[in-house]
């Protein structure tokens, strides 16, 4: 279900991540890629094709997905930065002041 979704899904969900979280969504996310690295480290030399297989399937969707969010969340940062300079607020308290 989730490898039908497009990368655009989770770019958006990254840039609403990055407006409203800023930089501690990058760090989070950056985190997750980590953690995927951890686990093909702990994979050992005794495990069967057929798992290493999935698990690997698995860390390129999860790579694949966090890296869109990343992507997503350094454009959402960017943009609140220059929309605070503009505007002397962030996007957030923008938003909320106009309703």
């Amino acid at each position: 279900m989730i490898a039908l979704v497009k990368d655009t899904t989770f770019t958006v969900l990254g840039i609403i991540a990055g407006i409203v979280f800023g930089v501690s969504a990058v760090t989070f996310l950056m985190n997750l890629i980590a953690g995927s690295m951890d686990l093909v480290s702990q994979l050992g030399s005794g495990v069967g094709l057929v798992i290493v297989l999935a698990v690997a399937a698995f860390i390129i969707l999860k790579v694949r997905i966090v890296s869109s969010m990343i992507t997503g969340a350094i454009i959402g940062v960017v943009a609140n930065i220059v929309f605070q300079s503009v505007y002397g607020t962030d996007i957030i308290t923008w938003l909320i002041m106009q309703l």
